[in-house]
Order: structure tokens, then sequence, then C-alpha cells
């Protein structure tokens, strides 16, 4: 009898023991099935956009978070931003990555309830898409990649030290673009150098932009403006057929051929902005997550381009650059 008893005690500690770790297993199993939805708006397809796309999406399987993600590009329609917002938001999406600065606008004014990330804004509080930097809406946030061009401006001038006029080419309607052209112009005062402007519609005004410059400017900045990214291939081809040296905001555009930057990664940028989203899908309120700032700046210079030009690649200036091949 004595026998009996003991076993059954045994056995129903076994079978306690049992319950205790399956119940864990469950939590576990639980916790780390987790699937979030993840709606990306895409102002528009280029080079510097889609990598802040990449940056963001490979940062997110870098911290081995499930998601599913809804990609949708407004393909520089404006207005279509709009409808893609109220698309994600009938999705019922966990979050929203909006990508440039239209993009963000649109989510912010349709989006109340589901917290929305951006990148590849320059001026968020002038464009009206948080109320500051370090106050940000309810339910919004994100990366400005605003990178002040007086260094820049620098380090170019210690190749070309005569120039006394760059050329930018911007679109009107972007309100991100007029604040760079704002600042740039008063960068360049600065150093005595005077700024031609030309301001576009849309990527067929670019050649026409370039002539009417050609004999008007000693070099072209490029800043972070969307549809100039998007034709920088013939904004290149144009430019060296005219001897004009560049200078971008950031590296897409030397990739596709204008000369060098230090400016913006937006691999790196697209992976910083994850990393806010990260903490908001693990539950820290977005209210006090504060707008941040592109924390890396890569110096990056375009072989070809600068081979074209005649430019000496062992130039100490160079030294520290990734060249693009």
């Amino acid at each position: 009898m004595k026998k009996i008893v003991v076993l059954l005690l045994i056995s129903l500690l076994l079978i306690g023991c049992n319950g205790k770790n399956s119940s864990k297993g469950i939590e576990k199993e639980t916790s780390d099935s987790k699937k979030y939805t993840i709606g990306i708006i895409k102002y528009v397809d280029h080079i510097s956009l889609d990598a802040a796309e990449n940056g963001f999406i490979e940062e997110l399987k870098k911290n081995d978070v499930d998601v599913e993600i809804i990609e949708k590009s407004a393909n520089g329609d404006m207005s279509l931003t709009t409808t893609l917002a109220q698309e994600m938001l009938s999705k019922k999406v966990d979050l929203i990555y909006a990508i440039a600065t239209p993009a963000a606008q649109a989510t912010k004014n349709v989006v109340r309830d589901i917290p929305v990330v951006f990148s590849a804004v320059t001026d968020p509080v002038g464009a009206g898409i948080v109320n500051s930097i370090e106050s940000p809406d309810a339910n919004i946030t994100g990366v400005s990649d605003y990178v002040d061009p007086k260094m820049q401006i620098e380090e170019f001038l210690k190749i070309y030290p005569n120039i006394k006029t760059f050329g930018v080419i911007y679109n009107t309607s972007e309100q991100n673009s007029q604040v760079q052209v704002e600042k740039l112009e008063s960068a360049l005062k600065e150093k005595n150098i005077f700024l031609v402007k030309v301001g576009i519609n849309t990527v067929n005004d670019i050649p026409a932009s370039i002539a009417f410059m050609s004999n008007n400017i000693d070099a072209l900045f490029a800043i972070t403006d969307n549809t100039v990214a998007s034709a920088v291939p013939i904004l290149s081809e144009q430019l060296l057929k005219n001897n004009i040296p560049s200078l971008s905001s950031e590296e897409g555009q030397v990739k596709n051929g204008l000369l060098m930057s230090e400016g913006i990664n937006y691999e790196s940028h697209g992976a910083q902005a994850a990393r806010i989203a990260i903490r908001i899908l693990s539950g820290e309120d977005i209210k006090n997550i504060p707008v941040e700032y592109n924390e890396i700046n890569h110096k990056v210079v375009n072989e070809k381009t600068a081979k074209t030009l005649k430019l000496d690649l062992n130039n100490e200036i160079f030294k520290d650059a990734q060249i693009i091949k």
C-alpha cells in the first residue's frame, strides 16, 4: 500500500512539472511567434529611397523581427500618397514606415491610431509632420536626413578653390527642397559664392536646366530632391559634357554619376528608422520618442566621374573616401 501511495505521489509530481514546463513553452512560443504587419509607403522609386527601404527591412531581419511587409510606391504622384495611406489604414497594419516628405505628410494627415515612422524627411517641423523635434505628434516620429552643407562645401573647395558660382536644381513643389536651397544659399554667402537656382516641375525639365546653367556655374550642388534624384544619370551626363564638377548631399547620387558626397547613406538611414520602429513594436510609447537626425555620413567619390574631370584620386582629400567603381 505504501508503495502504491509513493508511486501516485511521484506521478502527480511529474504531471505537475510537465504541466509547468508545457505552460512556459506555450508562453515562450506565443511571445516569440508574434508577427507584425508593417506598411511601407514610398513617395517615388529611386536609388536613395530604395536604399532607405532596404536598410529598414534588413535591420528588422537582423533583429529577428517576424514581419510581413506591405510595400507601396506613389511613383512621384503626391495625390496618390493619400490613397496609399488610406489603404494601409484599411489593412490595419501594426506600423507604417513613410519614406520621403510627401509620403510622411499624407500619412500624418490620414492616420491617427497607428504608429508612423518616417525617414528621408529634411524638415519635419516645417513640413507640418511633427510639432517639434523633441515632442512629435501623438503617433508619428522618425529620422531627418538634413545635412549641413557647410562642411561639404569646405571639403569641395579644397579640390576646386577657385569656384565662384554654384548651381542647384530643385522641385518647387517639394517643401524639403526649398528648405535645403535656403540653407545652401546661406552657407555659400558666407564664402562669397553665388548660387544660381533653377526650379523645375518634372524630370523632363532637367536637360533644359543644365543647358541654361552650363555657361553660368562653376559647379553643381545636388540636394536631396526626389525629382532630381530620379534623373541623376541624365544630370551627370549633361554636367560632364560641360566639364562641370558636382557635389551631392547623399551617396546614392554619386553611385549614379555625380562626383562626390560626404552626406547621407540611405541604407544606414533606413536602418536607424527601423531601430525606432522596433522600440515602438516592443511596447515603447511613441509619444516619448523624439525625432532623430541622421547618425552616419559617408564620404564617397565616383571614380569614372573623377577621371573624366581629370582629378587625381591620390589627392589627400580622397584619402578616407569610398571610391565608387
